[in-house]
């Protein structure tokens, strides 16, 4: 093939890894630096995207490659996981599993009108970036709960990036009470004629009172603008999503195989240890121990009721094999431990399910890189 690659920065935090043939740039991607919740710990994250080959090198093995370069040159970096959203049925060959699904919440407007609460003040902009100080504040406040939701330091986040569609930014909607922003939503600039489309909703401390005043402005809009209902996109476990089935919803997941939001192990240790605050709190109550082994890397966890070690090898008699994504899945919560772990090691599914719960990892649509 005699393909060269290259690495550049192309700004804080976010680099091109390119395949070249002769001066030629055939096949590129990019690698994004972020941060990522993770309960009371926070995990770094080499994000890829802008995956692409040019036409006229298409079927040559290109991507493949420039992605397997890229895969290593992150885990020399020190990433201990990768995550990407991708096209189905592809990235699985590089080690990447699906981490998380698709959810909506659907109300049609003669539901949403049941809603009784609060009247508050609210506002609407076409900048993406307004209130952003607030909302941002907002949002670290409530989003520890779902693995992977990204990390928004209010004293740098610009705002709505994007809605649901990757072609332009959403619009911030906020709920004020005494001049103060209490609750937001962010608006799909241009969704379909009959659906008032939400990329994402919070409220201060998930106040139920709030999400039924945000519900009953979302009706309002969509009656101004001759929609037939509202289409939120939040986990099933949120509390809007709570809130929303006591007056008649629809909650839909898509889980696709092989594509969506994918991630995989890149450092198994350093993935644990960024973990430790919230693998820590995880285990107040648990005493054991065992060894895991993801692409010939192997470290034993030590737990003794809210003591976490890792320690690098597989120095304990109970030991798990898994590949790197599914190594991710376990991590995130996505699959739980019983259904994941082969047969032979079924006997420290408890012990790994205590320490991995299964959940509802998620990444805002706003957020997806």
């Amino acid at each position: 093939m005699g393909l060269q690659f290259a690495v550049e920065a192309e700004g804080p935090g976010w680099f091109r890894v390119s395949a070249l043939r002769g001066d030629e740039r055939v096949s590129w991607l990019h690698v994004v630096e972020l941060d990522v919740h993770y309960g009371a710990s926070k995990v770094r994250v080499g994000g890829v995207a802008g995956v692409y080959t040019p036409r006229e090198h298409r079927g040559r093995g290109y991507s493949a490659a420039t992605l397997r370069y890229a895969v290593q040159w992150m885990r020399e970096r020190g990433y201990p996981l990768t995550a990407l959203f991708g096209i189905p049925e592809y990235y699985h060959r590089f080690g990447y599993a699906t981490f998380m699904g698709e959810h909506t919440v659907t109300l049609s407007l003669r539901s949403a009108s049941r809603v009784e609460a609060e009247e508050l003040d609210w506002e609407i902009s076409d900048d993406q970036g307004a209130w952003r100080g607030e909302i941002s504040r907002i949002y670290e406040a409530v989003n520890t709960l779902w693995p992977g939701a990204r990390v928004r330091d209010p004293s740098s986040w610009e705002g709505f990036r994007k809605g649901v569609s990757w072609e332009h930014p959403a619009k911030p909607l906020v709920l004020k009470r005494s001049g103060r922003v209490v609750a937001y939503a962010a608006l799909e600039r241009w969704p379909s004629p009959e659906e008032l489309l939400v990329a994402e909703v919070g409220a201060e401390g998930h106040d139920p009172e709030l999400y039924r005043s945000l519900i009953k402005v979302l009706c309002s809009l969509a009656l101004q603008e001759r929609k037939s209902h509202i289409k939120v996109h939040a986990p099933p476990d949120h509390p809007f999503a709570k809130v929303a089935r006591a007056y008649g919803c629809t909650v839909e997941s898509f889980y696709p195989w092989g594509g969506g939001g994918m991630a995989r192990v890149l450092r198994l240790k350093e993935l644990l240890e960024a973990a430790a605050g919230e693998l820590e709190r995880r285990a107040a109550e648990l005493e054991g121990e065992v060894s895991l082994r993801v692409e010939g890397e192997a470290v034993t966890l030590r737990v003794r009721r809210g003591s976490v070690k890792v320690e690098e090898g597989a120095t304990s008699c109970n030991l798990v094999e898994l590949g790197p994504g599914e190594a991710a899945q376990l991590f995130m919560g996505f699959r739980s431990a019983e259904e994941l772990l082969p047969r032979a090691a079924r006997g420290q599914a408890g012990f790994l399910a205590q320490l991995f719960p299964e959940g509802h990892p998620y990444v805002w649509q706003p957020d997806r890189w």
